[in-house]
C-alpha cells in the first residue's frame, strides 16, 4: 500500500556513501575509510548518482588526509618542535577538518534530495 507521503520511485542509495564518509570522519576513521574503501572498488556496476557521491566521498578522504598531514609536515619542517608549530597544526588540522565535515554535510543533503554532490564533474 502506498501512503501519501511515501516516494514515487526507488531510493538511489547515494546517501549510503556519504554516511560512510562522515562516518569516517567524525566517528570510526580508519573503519569508515575501510567501507568507503570498499564502496569505492565496487562502484562500477551502481547508478551513476551513488557512483557519484562515492567516488566524490573517497577523493575528499583522501584530499583531506593528504592536506592536514601535508600542512603539519611542512609546518613541523619550517618550525621544529616550538609553541609556534603547535599552535599552526592544531589550527590547520580543526579548520580543514571543519571545513571537510560542512562538506559532507552538504554533500548528504545532496544526496538526499538526489542530486549530484558539489564536486568537479571530470572526477566523477
Amino acid at each position: 500500500m502506498q501512503y501519501s507521503g511515501g516516494r514515487k520511485t526507488a531510493a538511489s542509495g547515494a546517501v549510503v556513501p556519504v554516511v560512510w564518509y562522515l562516518l569516517n570522519l567524525l566517528v570510526i576513521p580508519l573503519v569508515g575509510f575501510a567501507v568507503l574503501l570498499w564502496l569505492f572498488a565496487g562502484s562500477a556496476d551502481t547508478n551513476a548518482l551513488r557512483r557519484a557521491h562515492t567516488r566524490a566521498a573517497m577523493f575528499m578522504s583522501v584530499i583531506g588526509a593528504v592536506l592536514i598531514s601535508s600542512g603539519v609536515g611542512v609546518a613541523w619542517l619550517a618550525l621544529g618542535n616550538t609553541g609556534h608549530f603547535w599552535s599552526f597544526a592544531l589550527v590547520w588540522a580543526i579548520v580543514l577538518h571543519t571545513g571537510f565535515v560542512l562538506w559532507g554535510m552538504i554533500a548528504l543533503a545532496q544526496a538526499m534530495s538526489d542530486k549530484r554532490p558539489f564536486f568537479p564533474a571530470t572526477w566523477l
